[in-house]
């Protein structure tokens, strides 16, 4: 009889010498006697009686500590045989397996032991987890903030995922590379909210022509700062605007004139022709244009378009045109800066009376109430009004002061770590809930209102959680659990790494934001339209833009971007997630579709039911990457099945990923390939069978298992650390209840995983 995986083994074995024994762990209490039978008759054979099939060996564990009936380990344990069980996953496929009517009653039973004990047991809300910022939720705090968008994603290092995502605490590094990054995006943000500019009086910028940068023509001649042009070229001035705004191009220009027309300056920037200007004139005049700037790095060019040369005109002065530039300014901001809504807080607190010392601390008490999260200490305050005083005791001015606080309280670990005050474990303080609640909600800091319900203590009131939550989930800044978790739960994120290849699948580089962007807007749609949850599989409606629709083969929408599409016909292979795009691309190689990655994908993003790592020198198939054809892959995976190290695993996987074989290697629907008719046919561990992406998008919605997983990852996307063998009987709980409802919305899972103890309590430290 082969064996199963160690891994798989583990979750039995810590319960099979007692039921052997006829009890349940620790205790003299029977197991049901039809349980007991099933356990011995089907798993002691390889695992009882001095067996060692797997590397286990029952006496091993009847000589050790026995788990407790009723402890988190035994009703962990317990659950997991349960799902390992339903599932058909145990036995392994060459064993003797229990009848589908001893399948229910095991876990029906497991099921009624878990709803009387896991509500008895203590409240346990985990050790807190200290976590900092991911580059993510550092530029939407930002620009929450301030109203300002610093990218710093080619400034600090990619954050490290930490089961699926980028905001766990335990994989997110910190070194002094970070801190070289966050002191120059600090900075960067600071220039940006106070730029010191008065319109009033505009700064110039002044470049001398004779030292830009020659990019065209022959070349020119110098003369002190005038440059001078005596055949056709073109020079170029770099140069950087704080802001958005209106700004006047100045420059200074006169020409020797030959010929019938006058001379003349074409003016480009940033390759963008602004017009063509005459110089009808000897000496050096100003000209100029106005016109609206984009904050950041430009090229201004400025061209000599129209030389001309006649030796024999009898007039000396008219035989030769020449073009001559002087002095070239940039000037402005010309306008008032607009100041974003997101900073009425910021422009309230400058607004306070009294000396500068009393402005100062006005300012530095709001922007560490918002920035921090919490209210400050006196003693933070007057290190930052010090800090700020010391600069213009030595001539700075007050731009210079705030500008450096803000840059400070930014590169503060206040501000880039998510640190909860200590304390016993209990009731959370209630400005690290509304921080808890932001970062998992729209990932970003609180807001006003929310660090309004903290201050008065009445945020962790269920009514006043519970409104929040749902004010929260109505804000567009809400659109983050699209953007943020399901672009991570969906893995959709490494779409910009896939690399399928060119030759056999062109335009692909053009496809890769529009298949991530359908697959969001369906998540955003359930979300705000408390749709249930399941209609992320089977939804009758998808988002497509023109080139997307080009791509499905459907009619080009009305309009420009994305729009909502009834799914009818041949399009019905569309609905949900499993017939976007985005996921064929995402689990196929690059030349061809891959039913190992696509059936581990649904199995671990859908079902939460991820198979362990393969054993050593099984994790690829000899010569896999010479096989072109579904035919020929499907005959060499079942003899890769036949490995009985391989078998438990992929006769489930393999059958899941055969179901979406009707999508190619990037989303396109086919009946055929080199091989002929596709064949999306495929038989599960249990005898059921599936009949192409219809039939798995049926298996799964029916299936427990998808809410569950769900919950899972809303769970550790929301407390930013694994799940403990507690966590899944509490969620466990929770998904038992949710299904009883007549459906299951988003806002129900969000709200019960932030309803949970980890969530809204402070455990032991």
């Amino acid at each position: 009889m082969r064996t199963a995986p160690a891994a798989l083994l583990g979750l039995f074995l810590v319960l099979l010498p007692c039921a052997l024994r006829g009890q349940q762990p620790g205790t003299t209490a029977p197991w049901p006697e039809a349980q007991r039978e099933l356990l011995a008759r089907h798993c002691a054979d390889c695992h009882g009686d001095g067996a060692a099939k797997g590397n286990f060996r029952l006496e091993s564990l009847l000589g050790g500590d026995v788990l407790q009936e009723g402890s988190v380990g035994w009703l962990h344990a317990l659950l997991r045989v349960r799902e390992r069980v339903g599932t058909a996953e145990m036995p392994p496929p060459d064993a003797e397996a229990p009848t589908p009517a001893g399948r229910v009653a095991l876990t029906t039973w497991i099921d009624s032991v878990l709803a009387r004990a896991v509500p008895a047991l203590p409240v346990d809300p985990g050790r807190p987890v200290v976590r900092r910022l991911s580059r993510n939720e550092w530029e939407r705090t930002v620009q929450d903030l301030f109203g300002v968008q610093v990218p710093i994603g080619d400034k600090v290092p990619p954050d490290d995922l930490g089961y699926g995502f980028d905001n766990i605490g335990a994989a997110l590094s910190f070194s002094t590379l970070h801190l070289e990054a966050w002191l120059d995006a600090s900075a960067a943000v600071a220039e940006r909210v106070f730029d010191g500019i008065d319109p009033a009086n505009p700064p110039v910028q002044r470049f001398a022509a004779a030292e830009m940068q020659l990019v065209g023509g022959p070349g020119i001649g110098g003369q002190g700062d005038v440059a001078n042009f005596y055949t056709g070229a073109e020079l170029e001035q770099a140069f950087r605007v704080p802001r958005d705004g209106t700004y006047r191009l100045e420059w200074q220009a006169g020409a020797d004139q030959a010929g019938n027309d006058p001379a003349r300056l074409r003016v480009r920037l940033d390759g963008r022709e602004l017009d063509l200007f005459d110089v009808g004139w000897r000496e050096l005049r100003d000209q100029s244009i106005t016109l609206p700037v984009t904050g950041g790095q430009h090229a201004l060019r400025l061209a000599f378009t129209n030389d001309f040369y006649d030796p024999d005109n009898p007039d000396p002065r008219r035989r030769d045109r020449n073009l001559r530039v002087g002095e070239v300014r940039v000037r402005g901001p010309l306008d008032a800066a607009v100041v974003p809504p997101q900073r009425a807080w910021l422009d309230s607190a400058l607004a306070a009376k009294g000396d500068a010392t009393a402005r100062l601390r006005a300012y530095v008490r709001a922007l560490l109430l918002r920035a921090w999260r919490r209210p400050p200490a006196d003693a933070e305050v007057g290190r930052m009004v010090a800090l700020a005083t010391g600069l213009l005791r030595e001539g700075d001015d007050e731009t210079v002061a705030r500008r450096t606080v803000l840059q400070a309280a930014l590169a503060s670990p206040h501000f880039l770590f998510r640190v909860e005050p200590t304390g016993p474990a209990g009731v959370l303080p209630a400005h690290a809930l509304a921080t808890r609640l932001s970062y998992f909600l729209w990932a970003s800091a609180p807001d006003a209102q929310l660090l309004d319900f903290a201050a008065r203590g009445t945020l962790p009131q269920d009514a006043v959680f519970s409104a929040q939550l749902d004010r929260m989930l109505a804000d567009p800044r809400s659109e983050s659990l699209a953007t943020s978790f399901a672009a991570q739960w969906l893995e959709l994120r490494a779409l910009a790494d896939r690399t399928p290849d060119p030759t056999r699948f062109p335009g692909f580089d053009q496809l890769r934001a529009s298949l991530r962007r359908e697959t969001e807007l369906l998540f955003l749609a359930v979300l705000r339209e408390d749709r249930d949850v399941r209609e992320l599989l089977d939804a009758g409606f998808t988002h497509v833009d023109a080139q997307l629709a080009a791509f499905y083969g459907m009619p080009a929408p009305a309009g420009d971007g994305f729009h909502r599409v009834e799914l009818r016909g041949e399009h019905l292979v569309r609905s949900g997630i499993l017939g976007h795009g985005s996921v064929h691309a995402l689990t196929s190689n690059p030349t061809r579709t891959s039913p190992v990655k696509r059936g581990k994908w649904v199995l671990e993003n859908l079902l939460g039911a991820a198979p362990p790592p393969p054993p050593p020198g099984n994790d690829t198939l000899a010569g896999e990457e010479k096989v072109d054809s579904s035919r020929s892959f499907r005959e060499q995976l079942a003899v890769h099945r036949e490995r009985s190290e391989c078998a438990v695993c992929h006769v489930r996987m393999d059958a899941i990923g055969f179901a979406l074989e009707e999508f190619d290697a990037i989303g396109r629907h086919r009946t055929t390939d080199s091989a002929g008719p596709i064949d999306a046919s495929a038989t599960l561990p249990d005898g059921r069978t599936l009949q192409g992406v219809a039939g798995l998008r049926a298996l799964v919605r029916d299936d427990p298992a998808f809410v569950r997983a769900l919950l899972g990852r809303l769970f550790v996307y929301a407390t930013g650390r694994e799940l403990r063998p507690r966590d899944h009987l509490d969620l466990d709980r929770v998904a038992t209840r949710l299904r009883a409802q007549p459906k299951v919305t988003l806002r129900d899972m969000v709200r019960a995983v932030a309803d949970l103890p980890a969530f809204r309590l402070r455990g032991a430290p």
